[in-house]
């Protein structure tokens, strides 16, 4: 029979880097709302498309999006900075 999880040096590697992606969450989390606000008054306030401004903000989603994987166990792979920045589709237009 094979060891419990809490005895596996893994499963404690790996509640680590989740405290820290949990940490990272947050701060994502905050940056995604600062541009999504920034986003829609431009958006409001003028006719212009903020593409970087955009393509940013995907990104970001994108990271939470990896982020929530892990913290879930649906991936054991580790986002950013493990693995390269998520870049937006611009396909999707």
């Amino acid at each position: 029979m094979g060891k419990p999880g809490y005895a596996d040096q893994n499963y404690w590697i790996r509640i680590l880097f989740m405290l820290i992606y949990w940490c990272l969450l947050n701060i994502a989390l905050t940056l995604f709302g600062f541009l999504l606000i920034i986003v829609g008054v431009i958006r409001l306030g003028s006719k212009h498309e903020p593409v970087t401004l955009t393509s940013w903000l995907k990104s970001v989603g994108m990271f939470i999006k990896q982020i929530m994987s892990f913290l879930a166990f649906t991936t054991e792979e580790k986002p950013f900075p493990f693995q390269p920045w998520p870049e937006s589709n611009d396909s999707e237009k």
